[in-house]
């Protein structure tokens, strides 16, 4: 079993890992049950590193020092438009690196792009030996169609600096492909949609047997759910700006409270036509008053809001099909990948656009690392059962997609986890310098911060309205 093979989709918002047997292909799960990972790393004050559950948590009281969505601008210069664009949205700093390129930094040190996601394939890694029981160093990662060769050989690099031997670094179109099993019957061509949080790609493929061949690819790699996030969280900041005459982006704090909540708010107009979302403290007024914010949207607002992001991917779809001189009549099949298909706006025009209703009987989320699994699993020399890729992946029917989607939503209406921390933020003098850690046995690097005292009650409307934690004084 040392040649187990991790199939790793190293995604902006969350990250996913499986692996393949031959006769199954298996989604591996963290330490509270969860198969979605966020990409997310924190460095705690004193001197520990959270990847995670744990470091997304600490977006909401200490966004300075806490890094997510990075996956949009690796291998990107210093002087993009693109960094100069995430620099004025993050709380965390940006530094430019001796040869142009982009340094994070927090508490006092600078992290390139590829140390950060390599704490995260660290903790992935940790995650997977814990589940078999195991060493693992393998593993095929994915990346978005529209990724340079700069792009990929970055992320390569962040494998090995995980401790990992990467076989193969995939496109996340060719992944799904196998792990939906098309093309074995006979040849079919097919459109993969995938929008994740950070990149959006269109690949047309023709597919026979075991071989793939790219008909065309087309991407923004600007473009995905945390777009959507940004438009909404702006929307909110204008509106407590007019009630209560202060904007919450000039306190980049409280603008990551607001877009959290805007995440949150994004998820529940997928599956529900209005939804409010409130955060407590939010601010102080002249006297001392605490300030919140209560948002309340209808799914036809939330639509308006998003269609020109929607239509910027239609415009990418028509090049693709233009470049492989393709029409929509010439696709067998279309695949949607990436949570941000789950908005039920681009699901509607992916449907037109291509007159075919798109496939999501697999969950577009984990679809990718399945994929990757399979590929792994094929790289590793065994011999496969032939339903690998089809029959073995269990095709989910649409009343189980559903349960699972609903499930989720139950989880995602308490809103983000309310988490004892310290009141007081240490004094900058005297928080540690964060070393560069190595992975320690099983290649674990983020333990979980202690509890210094009774965690607050999280408040909670009838209609799950989630209440954030108020910032720290």
């Amino acid at each position: 079993m040392s040649d187990i093979v991790l199939g790793i989709d190293l995604g902006t918002t969350n990250s996913v890992v499986s692996i393949a047997d031959g006769v199954d292909v298996r989604v591996l799960t963290d330490d509270g049950g969860s198969q979605l990972i966020p990409s997310v790393v924190s460095f705690h004050p004193d001197g520990r590193v959270l990847v995670g559950v744990d470091a997304r948590d600490r977006r909401l009281v200490d966004a300075p020092n806490t890094i997510y969505s990075i996956k949009r601008l690796i291998g990107r210069p210093f002087r993009s438009t693109e960094v100069t664009e995430a620099a004025s949205r993050f709380a965390f700093k940006f530094k430019e690196s001796a040869n142009g390129g982009v340094l994070v930094g927090a508490r006092s040190e600078t992290y390139t792009l590829t140390e950060i996601s390599a704490f995260v394939l660290r903790e992935v890694r940790r995650i997977a030996e814990r589940a078999v029981g195991r060493p693992v160093t393998k593993a095929v990662i994915t990346v978005p169609a529209a990724f340079n060769e700069l792009q990929r050989s970055a992320t390569k690099a962040a494998g090995r600096v995980a401790g990992l031997e990467v076989l193969r670094i995939v496109n996340e179109p060719t992944a799904a492909a196998l792990a939906y099993g098309l093309g074995k019957a006979r040849k079919e061509r097919v459109a993969v949609y995938d929008l994740g949080g950070g990149t959006f790609d269109l690949t047309l493929l023709e597919l026979e047997a075991d071989v793939f061949e790219v008909l065309a690819s087309a991407g923004d790699s600007f473009l995905g759910g945390d777009d959507f996030d940004t438009l909404l969280a702006d929307t909110m900041c204008d509106e407590f700006l007019r009630v209560h005459r202060w904007d919450a982006r000039q306190d980049r704090q409280a603008y990551e409270r607001v877009r959290a909540a805007a995440e949150w708010l994004k998820c529940e107009l997928s599956s529900r036509a209005e939804a409010t979302v409130t955060i407590d403290d939010l601010a102080f007024g002249s006297k001392g008053t605490a300030l919140k914010l209560e948002f309340t949207l209808d799914r036809g607002r939330f639509e308006a809001m998003i269609t020109p992001l929607v239509e910027r991917s239609m415009e990418v779809c028509r090049k693709a099909l233009a470049e492989a001189k393709l029409s929509p009549a010439d696709l067998d099949a279309v695949i949607l990948v990436g949570g941000s298909t789950r908005v039920p706006l681009v699901a509607a025009r992916v449907r037109e656009m291509f007159a075919l209703d798109p496939r999501s009987t697999l969950d577009p989320d984990l679809v990718v690392a399945q994929g990757a699994a399979i590929h792994g699993f094929a790289l590793s020399g065994k011999k496969a059962d032939k339903s690998i890729g089809r029959v073995a992946l269990k095709r989910m029917t649409v009343q189980e997609v559903m349960a699972v989607q609903q499930q989720r939503q139950a989880t995602r209406a308490a809103g983000p986890k309310q988490q004892a921390f310290a009141t007081q933020a240490a004094p900058a003098q005297a928080a540690p310098r964060v070393a560069r850690p190595e992975p320690a046995a099983g290649g674990r690097v983020a333990p979980k911060v202690p509890v210094t005292k009774a965690a607050p009650k999280p408040v909670v409307t009838a209609a799950a309205v989630p209440v954030l934690p108020p910032p720290k004084p």
